[in-house]
């Protein structure tokens, strides 16, 4: 979801319709794949020390909540890019997804820094129902985002397919 929200974020489908200069992406998302799952790995590993209530615990949690912020950070400098290049439809879509998006990033480093006051043996509890409702939340947005015909699909690439249901642009369709 990280990717992808970044790869819209970059104009991908919004202002233009094939990866093209976006070809960066690929290599990044495989990247910052490839260091989550050593994160996780590395977290996997000291999982079953006594110390530790869950597997976000300690420096693999900090270094987690690190990547997060960076990719955050990236995100926003995307969004912000991709607004000066559109028209004033655009940005207004992308103000609301600057804001969603803000949501997402930014739940983690809340849900690990919140986990952090209560007792070790809740941390787990929250930290895992946290991540879920996070997830549960992020999936129905997106889930809402691409399969309704509302702002994003009027304001990307997709809504000028020569496909049914598409209009090119310039041509209003009537129905």
């Amino acid at each position: 979801q990280t990717s992808l929200l970044i790869l819209i974020a970059l104009g991908y489908t919004l202002l233009q319709s094939k990866i093209g200069e976006l070809d960066l992406m690929i290599p990044m998302c495989f990247m910052v794949g490839i260091i989550h799952i050593m994160l996780v790995g590395f977290g996997k590993i000291k999982d079953d020390a006594s110390y530790k209530f869950h597997e976000n615990e300690g420096v693999i949690g900090w270094i987690l909540m690190s990547v997060r912020l960076m990719l955050y950070a990236w995100f926003l400098w995307a969004v912000q890019s991709s607004a000066a290049e559109g028209g004033t439809r655009l940005r207004q879509f992308l103000g609301q997804f600057r804001v969603a998006g803000s949501i997402y990033f930014l739940t983690y480093p809340f849900i690990f820094m919140v986990t952090k006051c209560f007792a070790a043996y809740w941390q787990h509890t929250v930290m895992s129902i946290g991540l879920m409702i996070m997830q549960m939340g992020s999936n129905a947005w997106l889930a809402s985002l691409f399969l309704t015909r509302g702002e994003y699909f009027k304001v990307s690439t997709l809504s000028s397919s020569e496909l049914p249901g598409g209009t090119k642009f310039g041509i209003v369709k009537e129905e």
